[in-house]
């Protein structure tokens, strides 16, 4: 999902930061009846409208919902995302659905055809965007965290193995996750995929626990993007003013800057880097300030 002049010369030293973009693809698979299919069509519904309201470009968000998420709609997708995509965007896929695993390959149910994690592994990599998030929310989910895991990839699974393969409970709590306020830890407007994966992760704990009956889902996540990942904006960004467009463009360069030092944190002395961490996270709260006195007004 970035003073000033002095911070950017220090912190980039060489060549500017390219306009970085996040694209989203959000798929709703195959329910097999009426209850999940209504389920997995509310749940689709809800991530397409935090991700909207994060980016706030219809062009940057894919939704394949019902019939319509198909093994060749689902390919074509990530084919499209390798083609518009850049090195310096980043990608958020959420799958929701159910998953199936025979104990050698795992399947994401769709209609039609199924498609099966490795053909899913590869289109993946195939999309140069650097920064990715894979949110697999199936049943068997667990089954391919190892195959997904990359370099600057964080993979997260409603499963901890293939082997548990019924209905999930986590696609509920990400929805909810990726809209509640309870989610944003540090109150910054902003939510991480490590905000929002250990808010779903409480929430699907507590749901099985105030049953009293067995867990059969336990979520997982591996990578090690998910603390700078931004996933969700509670707020959408509205430039109603110039002055508001002007701050949201300050804003915007700001967060490009932290999400590129992070990247090359291992580049700096330890204290040097959190030394310009902290710069920017000022300024990204100081003009975070403004936007909120502006939009009350």
């Amino acid at each position: 999902m970035k003073a000033l002049a002095a911070i950017a010369a220090g912190l980039l030293v060489a060549a500017p930061v390219a306009q970085a973009e996040l694209y989203y693809l959000i798929v709703g698979g195959l329910g097999g009846e009426a209850a999940y299919d209504d389920a997995f069509a509310a749940h689709t519904e809800s991530l397409a409208e935090a991700a909207l309201r994060t980016v706030g470009e219809e062009s940057q968000v894919a939704v394949l919902a019902g019939a319509d998420a198909s093994r060749d709609a689902l390919r074509a997708s990530l084919v499209a995302l390798a083609e518009q995509t850049g090195e310096a965007d980043s990608l958020a896929v959420f799958l929701v659905g159910h998953g199936s695993y025979d104990g050698t390959q795992y399947k994401f149910n769709l209609p039609g055809p199924d498609i099966d994690g490795s053909e899913l592994g590869a289109l993946l990599a195939a999309v140069p965007a650097r920064t990715q998030l894979i949110v697999n929310a199936t049943s068997a989910s667990g089954a391919v965290l190892e195959d997904w895991s990359a370099e600057n990839r964080t993979v997260i699974t409603a499963t901890r193995s293939g082997a548990e393969r019924n209905a999930t409970r986590f696609a509920a709590h990400w929805a909810e996750a990726l809209s509640a306020d309870e989610s944003d830890l540090d109150k910054n407007g902003v939510i991480t995929a490590q905000e929002a994966f250990d808010y779903t992760s409480r929430r699907v704990a507590d749901s099985y626990e105030s049953e009293g009956t067995l867990a059969t889902e336990h979520p997982q996540i591996a990578g090690d993007t998910a603390t700078r990942f931004d996933v969700a904006r509670l707020v959408a960004r509205i430039a109603d003013t110039p002055q508001m467009q002007a701050l949201i463009e300050r804003l915007d360069g700001l967060e490009e800057q932290v999400a590129a030092l992070r990247l090359r944190r291992n580049e700096f002395p330890v204290e040097e880097y959190q030394a310009q961490l902290q710069g920017l996270l000022v300024e990204l709260a100081l003009v975070q300030q403004q936007i909120d006195e502006a939009g009350a007004q």
